[in-house]
């Protein structure tokens, strides 16, 4: 079966497992260079400068010290991003299906929803002046069962002013799943479907689409619009996630295996990027180990077999696996590791404008923080230590 919200297998959960216990921040060396490897604990790290990145918590949005009011009602944030004047905001209904809003919320004045529907994901252009996303329609069917309709649109991310708007039908009903921007007049879509034959591009001067690469997800694009980071489709014997040119789509390099890529992963400079590397037992030794024990790993309402990381149920039947995390931050040039961050257990991340890395660090399901690191060496806290019994007190929206 396809998902109406489509993603590529294989990713961590990390709303269900426990990172491993991590120690102060290494301080900077004599010489003034940081050791590779940073260990936080958020109990430990000093207090630093307010997050520098869009939050949410309270019914408001908050970045630095500025607060904006949020009133929406929803279910969950599927991505937050600052945009010329304000913020545009993804939320999601109960069912996370049919009933997700798209919202243009500016720093001062009345907020405005932009779309309502199935609608999974949005990208800003790099000068925050543009905001696009698609909705799709799925009362129809499309050969391999995606949508058999998707309309793509680009706006004015201060007016909310329509500026590009194509619809895709039959064979193309289910490409147009905005990924991000490739410069101010490309954009990359993906197609809402589990089988996806390629990435595409859709020039909004020529309004055209047509194939751009062959794997079967976008992971990331950069601000800069220079490189993309891409999943090859479910099906491929190597899932490794890949870093590409953004012009030309020749790979530069390969992320290493069970490192995932989220949509914000690239530095506004497109210097770097992170890596969220899971640290435990492979999917395969999971279900190896619970079969042995003649647990059947199955779906408990069709009793399909299914896959999950970090719980596997059936029935009174559980297996919990811990995991830890490292965040590597890796040269988009070469892949080469510059900074690897071990000891927090990220919900979440994005950077802040002068390239500090922000993370949304969680600790045992019963408290979060927001936690900066620099790529130079260091870590701090953003944001206070909150219980997080209640949900998230720090919200910087999905990264996926």
């Amino acid at each position: 079966a396809v998902l109406a919200d489509p993603f590529p297998s294989g990713r961590p959960d990390l709303g269900a497992v426990d990172a491993a216990a991590g120690r102060p921040a290494a301080e900077p060396t004599p010489g003034g260079q940081a050791e590779p490897v940073i260990e936080a604990d958020i109990d430990e790290l000093p207090a630093g400068a307010p997050a520098a990145a869009p939050w949410y918590a309270d019914g408001a949005i908050h970045d630095g010290e500025t607060v904006v009011p949020f009133d929406a009602e929803f279910a969950g944030l599927r991505s937050l991003s600052a945009v010329a004047g304000g913020y545009a905001v993804l939320t999601a209904d109960s069912e996370g299906v049919d009933g997700n809003e798209l919202w243009l919320v500016p720093s001062g004045g009345e907020q405005t929803r932009l779309a309502r529907g199935a609608v999974y994901s949005m990208a800003v252009s790099a000068d925050g002046a543009l905001v696009a996303w698609a909705e799709h329609d799925w009362s129809t069917r499309a050969p391999g069962d995606g949508p058999g309709r998707t309309v793509v649109y680009v706006a004015d991310a201060t007016t909310g002013e329509i500026l590009h708007e194509r619809e895709q039908t039959g064979d193309d009903g289910p490409v147009g799943s905005v990924r991000g921007f490739l410069g101010p007049q490309r954009v990359v879509l993906d197609s809402a479907t589990n089988a996806p034959t390629g990435v595409y591009v859709w020039d909004l001067a020529a309004d055209t689409v047509t194939p751009w690469t062959d794997f079967g997800f976008t992971a990331a694009v950069s601000p800069t619009g220079e490189l993309a980071a891409l999943v090859p489709p479910n099906e491929a014997a190597d899932r490794t996630t890949a870093v590409v040119d953004g012009v030309t789509g020749e790979i530069r390099w390969r992320a290493p295996e069970r490192a995932t890529i989220t949509s914000d992963g690239f530095s506004p400079d497109g210097r770097y990027v992170t890596e969220v590397v899971e640290i435990g037992p492979s999917p395969e030794d999971v279900e190896a180990s619970a079969l042995a024990e003649g647990i059947v790993i199955a779906d408990a309402a069709t009793g399909e077999p299914v896959r999950t990381v970090g719980s596997l149920q059936q029935g009174a039947h559980a297996w919990e696996v811990d995991y830890a995390y490292e965040i590597v931050v890796a040269d988009t040039a070469t892949g080469e590791p510059v900074r690897t961050i071990r000891g927090l257990r990220p919900m979440a991340h994005a950077w802040e404008p002068d390239g500090s890395l922000l993370i949304e660090a969680w600790e045992d399901d019963e408290r979060a923080a927001l936690v900066r690191c620099t790529v130079g060496g260091g870590c701090e806290l953003a944001a206070p230590v909150r219980d997080s019994a209640g949900g998230r007190p720090y919200d910087l929206g999905a990264s996926g």
